[in-house]
């Protein structure tokens, strides 16, 4: 099972970030189920939009906050799921 691990340190008020950007998973190069864990620092705040093809997952939603020293637990921290068909577009954006 293929993982995409993505860290975005300093993202500026007002910025938007899109992690999934160039990504050789960006598009899927086959049928699958994806699963989601977006975290923030402590003391940090960032809304997420979140896509999976058509489908609009979550948007601008705040993104929970990640304790100092804790690890992503599996499936804790996975709120978000879907079924994806190949060739259809991931997409994550923080602001």
């Amino acid at each position: 099972m293929p993982t995409i691990k993505r860290t975005n340190a300093n993202v500026a008020a007002g910025a938007t970030v899109n992690p999934l950007v160039g990504s050789q998973y960006e598009y899927l190069p086959f049928d699958a189920m994806v699963e989601f864990a977006i975290l923030a620092d402590a003391g940090d705040t960032f809304n997420a939009s979140v896509f999976s093809g058509s489908d609009v997952l979550m948007q601008n939603e705040p993104i929970d906050q990640l304790a100092v020293a804790t690890p992503i637990r599996y499936p804790d921290d996975y709120q978000i799921s879907d079924v994806a068909a190949a060739g259809e577009r991931l997409g994550i954006q923080l602001t």
